[in-house]
């Protein structure tokens, strides 16, 4: 599998493809968080925005795309490799985060 590393996050090829696939005209920006819910506590988010990066989020950049990753979800998401399978059973975006030490079955939501 290849990946592009990103500062502290990697993003598998496949996963920058579709990611770049989805982009909207309006909505230009990616931004990458952790919102708190889900069966472990909290839950990864993936949402296009059209809003800009604050001086205290990290930004990082490749191909079309701009990725915002807010300030108060960084520090549970360094490390974190974003993957994407077309799997039809399994599919969707998959992550691996090290600092995770309980998932739950659907890979969506963590704890730390």
């Amino acid at each position: 599998m290849v990946s592009e590393k990103i500062n502290d996050i990697t993003i598998t090829e496949k996963a920058k493809e579709r990611l770049a696939s989805l982009i909207q005209e309006d909505k230009p920006n990616l931004e990458f968080s952790v919102d708190g819910g889900g069966c472990s506590g909290m839950s990864y988010s993936l949402k296009y925005t059209d809003r800009e990066p604050t001086n205290n989020d990290q930004v990082y950049h490749f191909d079309k795309l701009k990725m915002i990753v807010p300030f108060a979800s960084y520090v549970y998401l360094i490390g974190t490799e974003v993957d994407f399978s077309d799997d039809l059973l399994n599919g969707g975006f998959k992550f691996s985060n090290p600092q995770s030490n309980r998932e739950c079955g659907c890979g969506i939501s963590f704890s730390v």
